[in-house]
This record gives C-alpha cells, structure tokens and sequence, in this order.
C-alpha cells in the first residue's frame, strides 16, 4: 500500500537503514536493507525546472523487512520502501502487511 510519510530513520556505520520511527511505533530491520534507485515523480509537479538546474530523476530507495519493536495495538511485520530525499530527510512510501498477503495468496 502506498503510505508516503515521513519517517525517522536510523542508520548504521555503512549508511544502510538499521531502525525507523512510523506513526510513533519503533521498527527494527530484520533482514539485510536491499538498496535501490527510484524514480521521482516528475510528471505530477505543476512546476517546470530552470534550464540547467541539474534537475533530479532519481532517489535513493531501500526496502527493508522489519517489525515493532515495542507492544502495539496493531501489528505490522512487513517489507517497507524507504526514500531518502535529497534534503537527508526520510519518507516511508510503501508497506507490505505480511499477514493480508498470507490472506489473499494462502
């Protein structure tokens, strides 16, 4: 599902996501953070780029599996899509709930 929030990440000595803070629930990566390159989307923006302003087309992404590190009401184990955004800050755009895939492809 598509979250598009912004997350706190945490990272380890290598610059790969290790924690994140999402709607005020620690999650702790389970499995090696698998990096990628992601394209912006550039055709939603009503605003044209200057001529020669080096305009981005590309971010970084990490998809990682992890879980709640702390008791929640709701429970999500699941693979999460990280975007770093070129101001360092973070967004969770996508989720995977493991248990609705179990449900749908069981």
């Amino acid at each position: 599902m598509f979250v598009g929030e912004s997350v706190e990440v945490d990272l380890s000595p290598d610059g790969a996501p290790v924690r994140f803070i999402w709607r005020n629930v620690r999650y702790g990566v389970t499995s090696a953070p698998e990096p990628w390159l992601g394209r912006e989307a550039w055709w939603r923006s009503n605003a044209r780029a200057p001529r020669g302003a080096g305009v981005r087309f590309e971010r970084e992404m990490w998809r990682v599996d992890a879980v709640p590190l702390q008791g929640t009401r709701v429970r999500l184990d699941g693979s999460f899509d990280l975007a770093r955004l070129p101001d360092g800050s973070w967004l969770l755009e996508q989720a995977w709930d493991d248990e609705l895939e179990v449900r749908l492809f069981a």
